[in-house]
């Protein structure tokens, strides 16, 4: 099991989300379903079924994430002194194609959001720009063809 890097935003992101789940959500849904019971355990009990859902889909989201934890490893730092693209740094790139300029964070792929700016370094564009310098061009093949991106800036 390799280990999957993660800024300490992300992480502390995740244990706030898995302690909300745990302490608020899951008493709850174990309340609903403790009620559901007094009405008798049948087939016909929909409330029972809804509520038994419920908390099945709330265990394999609390483990789903207990995995992740268990995955990740914290990144601290930069381990390189010059203009590098790498985890957790902040790159403007330009679409040479469409004159569009984007910022994008490289992160890890459990905090990945592109539309907030957080691009996953497993995504095919983030590996493309991983170890590029500033004003490199990148061609990057993605299902509506090939996009070619230049690196306007690189921040640590």
């Amino acid at each position: 099991m390799s280990k999957v890097p993660i800024t300490r935003y992300g992480y502390y992101r995740l244990v706030k989300e898995l302690t909300y789940l745990r302490r608020v959500v899951r008493p709850k849904v174990l309340e609903e379903l403790q009620e559901a019971r007094s009405y008798g355990v049948k087939l016909n009990n929909q409330q029972y079924l809804h509520a038994r859902e419920r908390h099945v889909v709330l265990q394999r989201k609390i483990q789903d994430i207990e995995e992740k934890l268990a995955r990740s490893e914290v990144f601290v730092g930069r381990k390189f002194y010059f203009r590098q693209a790498g985890f957790g740094t902040v790159i403007a790139v330009l679409n040479v194609d469409t004159g569009q300029a984007h910022e994008y964070q490289l992160v890890g792929p459990y905090e990945s959001d592109v539309n907030n700016g957080k691009l996953s370094i497993e995504s095919p564009v983030g590996r493309c720009l991983m170890g590029r310098r500033e004003g490199d061009e990148v061609a990057v093949s993605t299902p509506a063809g090939v996009r070619v991106y230049r690196i306007l800036s690189i921040q640590a």
